[in-house]
């Protein structure tokens, strides 16, 4: 995880004044932060380089899609939900890149560090497929309702690339406890909860193809 903090603000003593709310604000927000707004930390995810309790082993090319997510999580902004119906994001802090993004990058590192399939690619690569893996974001946030948590939960297909049927599907969920909601300390839970899921995707998806 990578970071260049000068401030990590506390959410509970700033919510009202600084959080973006997730509607209209919060998607001229995304502008903002590429335009010459103030940003003061930029974290990023890591892939595990060793990943315990593998099995099987693929000679198939795969390629890792752009994952999909809904408008409020397709954006560099990090996501917090202080409320059950309310999404806002951290102030003058952001992801990297795009999550989608950031995930799409961690997921096909992790593949590669594994050493088991012949070769993992991203979109434009030009390599010969075999399996697409398409996932969807569901979830990447911390939650502040109740006790404190950072929430991750993604849809997986492998997808056949030579007839387009979809060889299996499943749902990776993970919750990690955070000690407070401080940016440091939540990114520090969705570092976590990402590894677990991403771990689990690697074994589920050396398992179904070897």
């Amino acid at each position: 995880m990578a970071e260049h903090p000068t401030h990590r603000p506390s959410l509970r003593g700033l919510r009202r004044a600084l959080l973006v709310p997730m509607l209209a604000a919060g998607l001229s927000a995304c502008a903002s932060f590429g335009g010459g707004g103030s940003v003061e930390a930029i974290y990023t995810l890591s892939a595990p380089e060793e990943i315990s309790d593998l099995s099987g082993r693929s000679s198939a090319q795969i390629l890792v899609a752009t994952p999909l997510a809904l408008e409020a999580l397709n954006t560099n902004l990090i996501a917090v939900r202080p409320g059950p119906s309310t999404l806002s994001y951290y102030p003058n802090v952001q992801w990297a890149d795009r999550l989608p993004n950031v995930f799409q990058a961690v997921l096909a590192n992790a593949f590669e560090n594994t050493g088991r399939v012949k070769a993992v690619g991203l979109p434009g690569q030009s390599l010969l497929i075999n399996y697409q893996i398409v996932s969807e974001i569901r979830a990447f946030q911390a939650e502040t309702t109740g006790s404190d948590s950072a929430v991750v939960e993604v849809s997986v297909k492998i997808l056949d690339d030579r007839n387009g049927r979809v060889r299996s599907s499943r749902v990776f969920r993970a919750t990690q406890p955070i000690s407070g909601d401080a940016v440091a300390t939540a990114v520090g839970g969705l570092e976590k909860a990402n590894k677990a899921i991403v771990e689990e995707i690697v074994r589920w998806t050396l398992a179904t193809l070897g």
